[in-house]
């Protein structure tokens, strides 16, 4: 996640207590849903889910075996192929409102990342170069490639590694809400003289994995109110069913773990970041930021490691860009990689 700008902080004064009562909310939304039968994805044939949608834009569920490890990944669509990265405490579920309308252009992947979702949960392999190994193993498995590429929070760090190591495989890339350790995301672990923002007090955290994890253990619900409310311009975006994905992903023995691992890993991500910074990304990239949180910041961030870098401020929106304006995300992804075409 990104440092909020003083100009932004209205947005984020709200209380813990506040935060906690958005996770009871959300379980009372989901016990209605489940006793009017609206809960349950329904189920293909042979096991593997599809999610309700416009049958050109079904999403089916898949499992492979890549960099030893099995990664889940869900894929709708046909045409050129578009690979879209989660942030974390999300998993590819977060694609979910976005994926149908890219999907009527694109045959669009969304992996879950080791340790999330679906995916794996490993001891290590969190520094977002071996993360982005596991992505191209996946898209080369599948005989996928060159593609689109977006990655979005964590998984922005995870996509510009990949774009980094395989150039010519990545056609254009859409960064989203993140700010690349080694160039300025080590600013946003600085303690924030307003404490009552206190927005990415987590960045410094979650590098001791250890303390974190014993802090954090049974309180899964506690803090993903918390991102949720703390970090968007409208609080209730994320729906009650996705805060319970949530909440039962990241309470998956190991999985709360894993996820701070991703934090922890920012010493060697800076490291390789730079070292990747030696050879500018050449391909069009697109900055994006939400209106209540990053903004243009976006582009600012991109400018010591890419040569064509274009801003775009999504509205109405603030980290949770997915579930606060899908709409507006989808057109702006849409054009920025139509123009590949039209040019």
């Amino acid at each position: 996640m990104v440092q909020q700008s003083g100009q932004t902080n209205r947005f984020h004064r709200r209380g813990f207590v506040r935060a906690a009562a958005l996770g009871a909310t959300a379980a009372g939304t989901l016990a209605t849903r489940v006793a009017h039968g609206q809960e349950a994805t329904p189920e293909a044939p042979g096991g593997s889910r599809v999610e309700p949608g416009p049958a050109a834009a079904e999403t089916t569920h898949h499992v492979a075996q890549v960099n030893g490890i099995a990664m889940h990944y869900r894929r709708a669509g046909s045409g050129d192929p578009l690979v879209l990265l989660h942030g974390w405490p999300q998993h590819s579920l977060m694609w979910h409102r976005v994926m149908p309308v890219l999907a009527e252009r694109y045959t669009v992947i969304a992996p879950d990342l080791r340790g999330a979702g679906g995916s794996a949960i490993t001891p290590g392999g969190y520094d977002k170069r071996t993360m982005a190994e596991d992505v191209w193993q996946l898209v080369q498995s599948l005989g996928l490639g060159p593609i689109f590429l977006v990655g979005y929070d964590l998984g922005a760090g995870v996509a510009y590694q990949y774009a980094s190591a395989h150039p010519a495989e990545v056609r254009r890339f859409a960064f989203m809400e993140f700010g690349l350790p080694g160039f300025g995301y080590e600013q946003g672990m600085m303690p924030s003289p307003d404490w009552t923002n206190g927005s990415n007090w987590h960045l410094s955290f979650f590098t001791l994995p250890d303390i974190a994890e014993r802090f954090l253990a049974g309180q899964e619900r506690e803090l993903l109110a918390w991102f949720f409310w703390h970090l968007s311009c409208n609080p209730e975006a994320v729906s009650g069913e996705d805060f319970e994905a949530y909440v039962r992903e990241i309470s998956k023995p190991g999985a709360l773990r894993a996820g701070i691992q991703y934090y922890a890993a920012v010493w060697v991500d800076a490291e390789d970041n730079k070292a990747s910074a030696r050879t500018p990304l050449a391909m069009p990239v697109l900055g994006v930021g939400g209106e209540c949180s990053a903004g243009p910041f976006m582009a600012q961030i991109l400018e010591p490691v890419a040569t064509d870098v274009r801003p775009v401020v999504i509205p109405g929106a603030g980290h949770w860009l997915g579930d606060e304006n899908p709409a507006a995300l989808a057109d702006a992804l849409l054009a920025f990689f139509g123009e590949e075409g039209s040019a």
